[in-house]
């Protein structure tokens, strides 16, 4: 028969290992989204002429790009 110290033993050693398995899925879910964190800023936001649809794109240095909606070229002026 297992011992009361043996059952506890095991039961902590179960809730560490869940602990820790959550601790890492964290970390990894923490890690993935500053991967792919977008972030809205003028330089990246263009308007098209031609549709007037508005979108972000992820190249923050781009000056022209394709609007994902008329496929027309838009052009990024500098302020």
């Amino acid at each position: 028969m297992i011992g009361i110290s043996h059952l506890t033993t095991g039961l902590l050693i179960y809730l560490f290992l869940w602990l820790i398995t959550i601790a890492v899925l964290w970390v990894r879910e923490l890690r993935r989204i500053k991967k792919h964190d977008w972030s809205i800023s003028n330089n990246r936001l263009f308007r098209c002429h031609s549709c007037h649809y508005s979108f972000l794109v992820k190249d923050e240095h781009a000056h022209l790009t394709r609007c994902p909606r008329c496929n027309a070229m838009c052009i990024l002026f500098k302020k």
